[in-house]
């Protein structure tokens, strides 16, 4: 209910480990107080107890997930639950076991054709946003790394992913090489199946040496799924130089569902970007949500470009008290 997995094998697990401990292991533990040669056979056992976990750990049944259930499935699970364990007939008893479905499949919330939903995660100081049409999941940015033992997908991305029920993505794009925007892309493609990648990354960067098939962000490309339009309207090809600043080479991705409902997404793109745009796109930038640039820093957000897209919603990704000063007074004012 709290994490939405359990492990299968964990029952068979338990009942070697409870039997092979309580009556060996502890024993020869302790009776090798006064004969320590008994210490060596209890340590053997501890290994052959770890490898034989390790393998049912490993296996099949070793971890199954469900997407997190409503209020309501839960209290019904719990209920199920409950007269699975009562001292009762086992024809009353049976009858928790239908009551356990919609803790175990719970309905999953999906958007109608035409419409999408965002998530901008909250990870910090960085970016991970979610954008879910009918029957299709991608990731814009991977958010930080916070250490070398943990980042965002592990810390945030994966257990959100896990409690929806979301089982693979569909389109991973990497906005550019900045550590607050890909720290987390390698967990995600070691834990999550990933259909497809596209980014600014240098070609020999090694996020994209994992097979996945990567497509290098280029204005122009468009592609619709469940009757969402994407479009990508930056970097432009010519714009990948070797001088070329990773922020400036920030994927650009707008999204236009039915109604008019529209998102766009801006990386880190910094005023010249911006100015490029207004100055090729003009009208055609306006949208109704706007994930504000470069995490609302005083470089980005310029008036044009704000006057431009016209949002009835800001989105700033940054961290609590942020030591980058993000996002900065004069763009909140904007």
């Amino acid at each position: 209910m709290f994490f939405q997995q359990v492990s299968l094998s964990g029952f068979v697990a338990n009942l070697l480990a409870i039997a092979l401990v309580t009556l060996a292991i502890v024993p020869l533990a302790l009776l090798g107080i006064l004969i320590p040669p008994l210490w060596a056979v209890a340590s053997a056992l501890v290994q052959a107890l770890v490898a034989v976990l390790e393998l049912l750990a490993r296996g099949p049944l070793g971890l199954w997930t469900a997407a997190a259930a409503p209020g309501w499935g839960m209290a019904v699970g719990l209920l199920g639950g409950a007269l699975l364990v009562m001292p009762l007939p086992w024809r009353l008893r049976a009858l928790g076991l239908p009551l356990l479905l919609p803790l175990l499949a719970p309905p999953l919330q999906r958007p109608a054709v035409g419409e999408f939903e965002m998530i901008a995660a909250d990870v910090g100081q960085g970016t991970a946003v979610l954008v879910r049409t009918r029957t299709h999941l991608l990731l814009y940015d991977s958010g930080p790394r916070y250490s070398l033992q943990a980042d965002a997908a592990q810390r945030v991305l994966l257990p959100l992913l896990r409690a929806r029920g979301d089982t693979g993505i569909d389109l991973l794009m990497l906005s550019h090489s900045d550590i607050d925007h890909v720290g987390g892309a390698a967990s995600l493609l070691a834990r999550l199946p990933v259909a497809s990648m596209a980014s600014s990354l240098p070609e020999s960067h090694p996020l994209l040496a994992g097979g996945v098939p990567h497509r290098r962000c280029a204005a122009g490309q468009a592609w619709d799924w469940d009757g969402v339009r994407f479009e990508l309207l930056h970097p432009m090809p010519g714009d990948y130089l070797p001088s070329a600043r990773p922020n400036a080479l920030s994927c650009v991705l707008r999204e236009q569902g039915s109604g008019g409902r529209s998102l766009l997404l801006t990386g880190d793109i910094e005023s010249a970007q911006e100015a490029a745009l207004v100055a090729r796109l003009g009208p055609a930038l306006r949208s109704q949500v706007l994930l504000v640039p470069h995490h609302g820093s005083k470089t980005s957000s310029s008036e044009a470009f704000i006057g431009a897209v016209a949002p009835g919603t800001a989105v700033v990704q940054a961290a609590y008290r942020s030591r980058f000063g993000h996002p900065a007074a004069e763009v909140l004012a904007r």
